[in-house]
């Protein structure tokens, strides 16, 4: 299968790469000139948790076109670019070309539905854990599920074959019914682990084994899991029990915003808790956990841009 895959970040790399090594024809979009002239230099570089190291050698442009005829989009940018994205894919890939989302954050697949239609667009995220040393370079820190599914919870016959495709490829994935909690799930444990990680700058198993941040965890999964419930959405799986088992799978890993805080790049908080916090004054759910984990963040944002 022909697969485009937009964002060539750690996320994007390592399912890239996997598939490319599986068979699959796969072309990798990034933005900056310099990270597709690295790419294509020295290939993707994937150092495995046996601590095997591979390399496959990815086509690699910075822009997909209507000739490159994708049978498939995979979109890994951050939460913060998906608008930009869908207007690109509008222009740039025939219509009805499936266009699954593997991003962190809320309101991602209703942008792209709005760009591109929801028949185009696929429903996604990933616990697979990943760490970017470079351009193409990435040591995958933590195996995890990969959940696909329509926003509909039909099991449609395009699924089942990302599905099938996926697990050739190394990946444990599920056809998920009820996408949409998953979503929100993967989004409160995101909530929960990744602004807390970054304040704090501590690795993601010390939140879990730090008494004071695992109990400021909890109280921002009890918020988001009541401003889910309050718009009718079935978390699953339960978001205490996806957060104890992402923290130890990837015990030893940076969370994407503290690599994103000492990057100095701007982060997803405004999809995380960001989100939570608004929608939850939209359902007269208070979320203060939420409100100034957001805060705090933007404030480390502000003082990164300033410094």
């Amino acid at each position: 299968m022909r697969i485009a895959v937009v964002g060539a970040g750690a996320i994007g790399c390592l399912f890239g790469g996997r598939l490319q090594r599986a068979g699959q024809s796969v072309l990798l979009i990034h933005h900056r000139k310099s990270v597709v002239a690295c790419i294509e230099k020295n290939g993707v570089r994937i150092r495995e948790l046996s601590g095997k190291v591979v390399r496959v050698r990815i086509k690699t442009r910075t822009r997909l076109s209507k000739h490159d005829k994708p049978e498939l989009v995979l979109i890994t940018v951050k939460a913060y670019d998906t608008e930009e994205v869908g207007s690109l894919l509008r222009r740039s890939v025939v219509h009805d070309v499936p266009v699954l989302s593997l991003q962190n954050g809320l309101g991602n697949v209703e942008i792209l539905e709005a760009r591109l239609g929801s028949d185009s667009t696929i429903a996604g995220t990933t616990t697979e854990a990943a760490l970017s040393t470079g351009p193409g370079s990435v040591i995958h820190t933590g195996n995890g599920t990969t959940w696909v599914g329509e926003m509909d919870g039909k099991h449609s016959e395009r699924c089942l074959a990302i599905g099938r495709m996926f697990r050739r490829a190394g990946f444990s994935t599920v056809i998920s019914n009820n996408i949409r909690g998953v979503l929100w799930t993967k989004a409160i444990v995101n909530s929960a682990i990744n602004p807390i990680s970054a304040i704090t700058r501590v690795r993601n198993g010390d939140v879990l084994e730090t008494p004071e941040l695992r109990e400021a965890a909890s109280r921002v999964i009890d918020e988001g899991s009541a401003v889910a419930h309050a718009n009718g959405i079935v978390l699953r799986p339960a978001p205490r029990q996806l957060f104890k088992r992402v923290l130890a799978m990837t015990s030893r890993n940076k969370s994407s915003m503290l690599q994103d805080i000492e990057s100095r790049r701007k982060t997803e908080i405004r999809q995380l808790n960001g989100s939570i916090t608004r929608l939850g004054s939209l359902v007269g759910v208070s979320t203060p956990f939420n409100y100034l984990l957001t805060m705090l963040v933007l404030s480390l944002e502000r003082s990164q841009y300033d410094s």
